[in-house]
């Protein structure tokens, strides 16, 4: 196929893992890198005297490159801060591009509603960087679900445990923020780094192909053990409108970084996955069947799918704006629910000097959360010293979210 022209928005940070996933498809002739933005080209000189000997232009801004690569540049990826992917994503598919932004593409259900309202008047597609739609094994667990070979799906209960050193939080002005410069952020496990895995939940309890399961109440605790203003501990039960539950465990101040782990329980059999490995599906007729990682790139999957879609080659975008429309949904209805972010108090904390910066451990969180996990409970309910009850948010007919804490 003719190459699809890619720009994108920085070079550096996590920006060069989508410059990454242009080259990869180059080498592929699927796709080719025409022009990014750099704000500071003396800040990254190696990297922009490499790219403009490949021919490609470099911008200062955002605005130019819309106004002088429109009819040229295809795709734009938006590997931005948080605050900023609504309204860059909404101006690119008013001009006429189409984009990949990333996760998440809003914080606030009713900007959700906006950008796909945008995306559905413009001629262009929005596809969200959540990655997993674009694993091989999360995409073949989840047509083993609609196909109802799991029978109805009751429960699927996600995990994650990673270590972020205090250096996490000051690699930007936005990290770990509730709200930055007047924009809301609700930067922290379910809306960040740990929200690949929330995305999962709601999209094996879907049993519909290219839909994730519509969130119908959310009981949420959030708490902090690092000293920012949002959260990096929670926990979620989310009921959907098939009647299945969603259940989420995560933190920041784990020991160590370890593999989010997913079961799915239906009513004919139990599927297990730990990311970068197999799935198991043992089913209730004793049958057992693997499903193999095929070792593939999912962060240039979801490039390569978007290409192949522009192309007409895909039938459907892996991870489209809407299907994470119930993300929002239940990220907007867990602070609903949980009314603020805890701090957890000094004395269950274990909080170390680590090379040039600080770590912060949680006491006994890996046996807190495994604990949960199996039974599926909120942290409250396992009677967590410092965890504190919460109640059920009801999100039918939610339309907006303007919480304060």
């Amino acid at each position: 196929m003719e190459p699809v022209i890619f720009g994108v928005v920085g070079v550096a940070g996590y920006a060069s893992s989508h410059t990454y996933a242009v080259e990869v498809l180059e080498k592929e002739g699927l796709g080719k890198l025409s022009a990014v933005v750099v704000r500071n080209p003396q800040k990254h000189s190696d990297i922009v005297d490499s790219l403009e000997n490949r021919r490609v232009t470099i911008y200062n801004n955002y605005e130019e490159m819309l106004e002088r690569e429109a009819g040229r540049i295809e795709i734009i990826s938006l590997p931005t801060a948080i605050h900023q992917h609504k309204d860059m994503t909404m101006k690119a598919l008013e001009m006429g591009f189409n984009v990949i932004v990333e996760k998440p593409p809003a914080v606030r259900i009713q900007d959700m509603d906006e950008m796909i309202e945008v995306e559905r008047r413009s001629s262009g597609f929005c596809a969200v960087g959540f990655q997993s739609q674009s694993k091989n094994v999360a995409r073949a667990l989840k047509e083993r679900i609609c196909g109802g070979e799991l029978g109805k799906i009751k429960e699927v209960a996600v995990q994650g445990r990673w270590k972020r050193l205090d250096s996490y939080y000051m690699r930007n002005a936005w990290a770990g923020r509730f709200i930055y410069n007047g924009q809301y952020v609700l930067d922290g496990t379910i809306c960040n780094p740990l929200s690949h895995y929330l995305m999962n939940g709601l999209y094996f309890a879907g049993m519909e192909k290219q839909q994730a399961a519509k969130p119908e109440t959310v009981r949420a605790e959030l708490y902090r053990g690092h000293r920012i203003e949002g959260e990096d501990t929670s926990c979620l039960e989310v009921e959907v409108e098939n009647g299945a539950r969603v259940y989420f465990y995560a933190t920041l101040c784990g020991p160590a970084n370890e593999k989010p782990s997913h079961e799915v329980k239906g009513s004919k059999g139990l599927a297990r996955w730990t990311v970068g490995e197999e799935a198991c599906i043992q089913y209730d007729d004793g049958e057992v069947e693997v499903l193999r990682d095929d070792g593939s790139d999912e962060r240039v999957e979801v490039f390569r799918n978007a290409a192949r879609y522009r192309r007409g080659m895909d039938k459907d975008l892996n991870c489209s704006l809407s299907l994470t429309r119930s993300f929002v949904l239940a990220l907007n209805g867990a602070y609903e629910s949980a009314r603020t972010i805890r701090d957890i108090p000094s004395q269950y904390l274990a909080v170390r000097r680590e090379g040039d910066s600080i770590s912060t451990t949680i006491s006994n969180i890996v046996e807190i959360i495994d604990e949960a996990f199996g039974r599926r409970r909120l942290y409250s309910e396992l009677g967590v010293g410092w965890a504190h009850r919460t109640d059920p948010f009801n999100l039918r007919g939610y339309r907006s979210f303007n919480m304060t804490l």
